[in-house]
């Protein structure tokens, strides 16, 4: 039986996202960060063909197409976002010190992320419109 490991959705994930946070972490500590959004992905993928609560901890006991991979991927990226920087304070969040962040004040930090959530959650109705229509 073929497998996904969860690195590869990792990998899909990271070409998505730039943090400054993860420049300081190790491999497996970014994939430790991740690995708590794999529940909710698979929560929103509801229309997955593949049995996605058939996973160990480090990959899905099924193969996954490349857009299955790709809209988990983003359901992946929409939490992030949310859980980092929508439903938690940006006020809290202030360690970054890079002068991109600083030059945006937080309210339009904030309504840019909410933009980019947007988008990513565009996308993936897009995505699962067209998963929907694989046979």
């Amino acid at each position: 039986m073929s497998t996904t490991a969860f690195t590869i959705l990792y990998g899909s994930v990271l070409s998505k996202i730039k943090d400054y946070d993860f420049l300081n972490l190790q491999e497996d500590e970014i994939y430790a960060v991740l690995s708590d959004y794999i529940r909710p992905a698979v929560a929103a993928f509801r229309i997955c063909k593949q049995d996605l609560t058939d996973r160990t901890e480090t990959e899905f006991n099924c193969e996954l197409s490349d857009i299955e991979i790709e809209i988990l991927a983003n359901y992946m990226v929409i939490e992030y976002i949310d859980s980092n920087y929508i439903r938690v304070p940006l006020a809290l969040k202030q360690g970054l010190s890079s002068k991109d962040f600083n030059a945006f004040s937080q309210a339009n930090q904030l309504d840019k992320m909410m933009n980019m959530r947007e988008t990513y959650r565009k996308n993936n109705e897009t995505l699962l419109s067209r998963y929907a229509w694989i046979k």
